[in-house]
């Protein structure tokens, strides 16, 4: 199951400090700015709840190679988070799965021409928006690196020419979900249907 959130009006972190573990909390009391401490707050709760529908209420989290995270006490169960200005998502599943969140941004060219091929550069610059083409090619490319491990500068050795929302590539399965001012992508072995939006963090603790 993927979850969702993007309801920040009124939220307050302080409200639900006592549901991180102390390497979340550390991490959060680090942050400066007041949507990366929310970020921290939501997607550590919103992994929690996917994680518990696979029955796992006591999760230790371990990093491996480029800093993947794992399950050290559930090495069967693949886990992988994303968050931006506009909202956080996380995401459980039996077997590998990648997936990322950007927010609708003008187009940053020196990125599309260090991380995107010469074919996606085309259709960034053809299409009738720029902006949203640019963002979802973006996080259809994020969610095949965080499926394998990669690091980001293995983002120019995925190349996505396909327009369908739901499609299959270089043997995974990939779906992208288009929100008003953002895009979702997920990558894994099998195709995802749908994502559950979380409209408060109360719903779930």
């Amino acid at each position: 199951m993927i979850y969702f959130f993007e309801n920040y009006d009124g939220f307050s972190c302080e409200k639900y400090l006592n549901f991180l573990d102390d390497n979340r909390r550390e991490k959060y009391e680090k942050l400066k700015q007041n949507r990366d401490k929310e970020n921290c707050v939501i997607s550590y709760i919103l992994l929690k709840k996917a994680l518990a529908d696979f029955g796992i209420t006591n999760p230790e989290f371990a990093t491996g190679e480029n800093e993947k995270p794992y399950l050290n006490n559930y090495p069967d169960v693949f886990f992988n988070i994303s968050h931006t200005h506009g909202g956080v998502v996380a995401v459980a599943d039996k077997s590998p799965v990648g997936i990322d969140i950007q927010d609708i941004l003008p187009v940053r060219n020196g990125v599309l021409e260090r991380c995107f091929s010469e074919k996606e550069i085309q259709i960034v610059r053809n299409s009738n928006s720029p902006q949203k083409e640019f963002a979802r090619l973006w996080t259809l490319k994020e969610s095949a690196v965080k499926f394998s491990g990669e690091t980001i500068a293995s983002l120019k050795n995925y190349c996505f020419e396909n327009t369908e929302k739901s499609f299959e590539k270089y043997g995974r399965k990939f779906v992208t979900f288009e929100r008003e001012k953002l895009f979702i992508s997920v990558c894994g072995e099998r195709a995802f249907s749908q994502i559950n939006k979380i409209k408060s963090l109360e719903e779930i603790i």
